[in-house]
Formats: structure tokens, C-alpha cells, sequence
């Protein structure tokens, strides 16, 4: 019986997966977390933790403007703020900050939620925190409540 070739895949290329577990000895510190987007770089130590204290406060200068603060997680060189419009909606990254606070840009009428995110370099990332209690910002005029 004749052999015949593999038929070529449509573009010509053939793609092999390769998946890996890793398993930390017991007793290990060692953990492995990638930040979205980076390069595949794991890092020898565990990841940062999820900010704590995290709280906003309407600013009262603008009314529709709000600040959320939280406490700094060591080793953490910046931080991703995420909005939701309901407590259990889809969180969007909505700006990033340096610093353990940050001040939105004005907002529309609606409910708004919001969480916060540490990073250490560009590819080591925590979870995101817990979500702020609910922030209002009324259909007219300039006001923002928070219950």
C-alpha cells in the first residue's frame, strides 16, 4: 500500500498548542499570575493583593464628578479604576492612576459602580477589589448622591 502525504492545512500552516499546569511544591510562595495583554512573563513571587478600603465621594465642586480612593498594595506602581452601572454588571476599565485615588471626568445621569485594580509593572496584576456602595448622578441639575 502506497503512503500518501499529510494534505496541506487552507493557509499552508500547521499550529500546535501546547498547555502547561503548574502545580507549587507544598509550602511554596510561588505563584503565577499574567497580567491581559502581556508578553507571557511569569514572576517568581506572589501577585499583588486586591486594593482594600476602597470608597468614592462625590465631588462637590462639579456634582457629577466623583473621586474613588483606596489603600496602597505594596509594590503596586499604578492602578486600573473599572465602572459598572449595576453592583453585578460588567466592570469596564474606565482610567488608571499612580496614586491610591482618582477623579472621574463628568459623568452622565445613572447609577454607577466602581472597582480598582493593582498592578506591579506591566505584566503582574491583581484581582479586582470589592465594589464601591452605589453612587447616583441625577437626570438634571448637578447632583450626586450616595445613599
Amino acid at each position: 500500500m502506497a503512503r500518501t502525504p499529510l494534505a496541506p492545512l487552507s493557509a499552508g500552516i500547521l499550529v500546535a498548542v501546547v498547555l502547561a499546569t503548574v502545580v507549587p511544591a507544598a509550602g511554596s510562595n510561588w505563584t503565577l499570575a499574567l497580567h491581559t495583554g502581556s508578553n507571557g512573563e511569569a514572576q517568581a513571587k506572589p501577585g499583588p493583593s486586591a486594593p482594600s478600603g476602597v470608597s468614592d465621594l462625590c465631588v462637590s465642586s462639579s456634582g457629577r464628578t466623583v473621586t474613588v480612593s483606596w489603600n496602597a498594595v505594596t509594590d503596586a506602581s499604578s492602578y486600573t479604576i473599572y465602572k459598572a452601572t449595576t453592583l453585578a454588571g460588567t466592570y469596564s476599565s474606565t482610567g488608571t492612576a499612580a496614586t491610591t485615588s482618582w477623579t472621574s471626568g463628568t459623568l452622565t445621569a445613572g447609577n454607577y459602580y466602581f472597582k480598582v485594580a493593582a498592578s506591579v509593572g506591566t505584566n503582574w496584576a491583581s484581582a479586582e477589589s470589592a465594589a464601591t456602595g452605589e453612587t447616583t448622578i441625577a437626570t438634571s441639575g448637578t447632583e450626586c448622591k450616595q445613599p
